[in-house]
């Protein structure tokens, strides 16, 4: 699936009040000019001389953050707190730390310091929004979400994350508008139209999906979010090789993100690579065990590999993880069926219809292994259930055509002639080899 851009935001100021030493200067200098490591090494200087200002240690704890140094920076960030512990941005940049951490708890409640010290600051409001919707606490987040608008309507982010929320509630007018807001508030920042080319796609605009998000990597090329997206609008087109291409860029700079690994392995799938696709699957799982759909994508890999032993490995994984998913039963009734587990297969099936009427697929296997035990009516009953599901279901036209073809007492040479017509129309690249076949009935 799409994924939808929000944004924590990390506030560079002067620490209230301060008197900057000089060589806090260059630092501070060296900071706003994006210098990050002459930042951090003009900051450890200063402090190696005399222990450090609460300047010195923010200009540190600021430069560890962009240096992706996280820990040594929510320890620098302790550190400017000894010394200044009523100034709110670093109490707001403090919790931007923690919330990448993944410690949201502790990310929060140094937000809510920031705004306990200053009510009318927008920028922790907005941070705040997006860690309470991590520990999905939705209806508090869109509330920081417009705290945050309340206190700077020009503030772009929090528009921008309050349009992801309403788009996860289904409400995609209401997204797009905070999102066009966001935008124009600031052309340069590019997660709205990230979130704006994903509203395109889900529309069925395609052409404009696309074009929305390469305009992004054309300006930003190391958008992770923006590529991510692409892949996924390429991959709805077919274009499985350029969709590849770019869910591999975004895999080199997150090595272990399970969703690009996930979709490089199904990717791979589709492209009929399947040891590759059992590789890339592999990792996922190995990353992230309770992926169920990632343990579903790698029994199917291993299935088109006739690794049978495998694929039910990976399936009843699958089950394991979501009791609830008619296609994880599904797949594992297939696997039982070609193993010669007939009864465990029907029963996979049966559980599989339980959670899904509406399942054509297992209606159908439902109806061949109906065929395998003799009972005529229950095949009959399940082929003609997968067609009122899915009146262009190939297969079921073609078993149903072969029924009335062949099945004694339930012959009907006109039925079968209609369903054996429907399929070849359905199948126009059907080997002639089955086709004289089927005209032989």
């Amino acid at each position: 699936m799409l994924r939808t851009a929000t944004l924590s935001v990390l506030v560079l100021l002067l620490i209230a009040g301060a008197t900057l030493a000089g060589d806090s200067r260059v630092a501070l200098a060296a900071l706003r000019t994006g210098d990050y490591q002459k930042a951090l090494t003009e900051a450890d200087v200063v402090i190696a001389q005399n222990g450090g200002s609460a300047t010195a240690w923010f200009v540190k704890a600021y430069a560890l953050t962009e240096l992706s140094r996280l820990e040594e920076a929510y320890e620098a960030y302790e550190e400017t707190t000894k010394r200044d512990v009523s100034n709110p941005r670093v109490w707001n940049n403090r919790g931007v730390v923690l919330e990448r951490l993944g410690r949201l708890g502790e990310a929060e409640a140094s937000y809510r310091q920031a705004v306990k010290l200053d009510p009318d600051y927008a920028s922790p409001w907005n941070n705040l929004g997006v860690t309470l919707d991590k520990l999905g606490r939705t209806d508090e987040a869109m509330r920081s979400f417009k705290g945050a608008i309340e206190r700077d309507a020009k503030y772009a982010a929090p528009h921008n994350n309050l349009g992801a929320l309403l788009y996860e509630r289904g409400d995609k007018d209401g997204a797009s508008e905070h999102f066009q807001v966001a935008r124009t508030i600031d052309p340069s920042y590019h997660l709205p139209a990230i979130n704006l080319g994903m509203l395109a796609h889900e529309r069925g605009d395609i052409q404009e999906a696309e074009l929305t998000l390469r305009a992004v990597l054309k300006q930003a090329p190391k958008l992770t979010e923006a590529r991510f997206n692409l892949g996924i609008v390429l991959f709805q087109q077919k274009r499985y090789e350029e969709a590849l291409a770019e869910m591999s860029q975004v895999l080199e700079v997150k090595p272990e993100d399970t969703e690009v690994l996930n979709n490089i392995g199904v990717l791979n799938f589709y492209l009929e690579r399947y040891r590759g696709a059992i590789t890339y699957l592999e990792d996922a799982v190995r990353v992230k065990p309770d992926f169920q759909q990632a343990w579903d994508n790698l029994g199917l890999a291993h299935y088109f590999t006739d690794n049978l032993d495998a694929a039910l490995i990976a399936f009843e994984k699958s089950v394991s993880l979501d009791s609830e998913n008619s296609f994880a039963y599904y797949n594992l009734g297939c696997v039982y069926a070609d193993m010669g587990l007939a009864k465990r297969s029907a029963q996979a099936f049966n559980k599989a219809l339980s959670l899904e009427p509406q399942n054509a697929y297992a209606h159908h296997n439902m109806g061949i292994l109906a065929g395998t035990t003799k009972d005529p009516s229950e095949e009959l009953k399940h082929y003609r259930a997968a067609l009122e599901v899915d009146p262009d279901y190939a297969d079921a036209h073609r078993s149903l055509g072969i029924f009335y073809a062949r099945q004694k007492g339930f012959i009907d040479k006109e039925m079968a002639e209609k369903h054996l017509r429907t399929y070849l129309a359905l199948v126009p690249d059907a080997e002639d080899k089955e086709i004289a076949e089927l005209k032989d009935l």
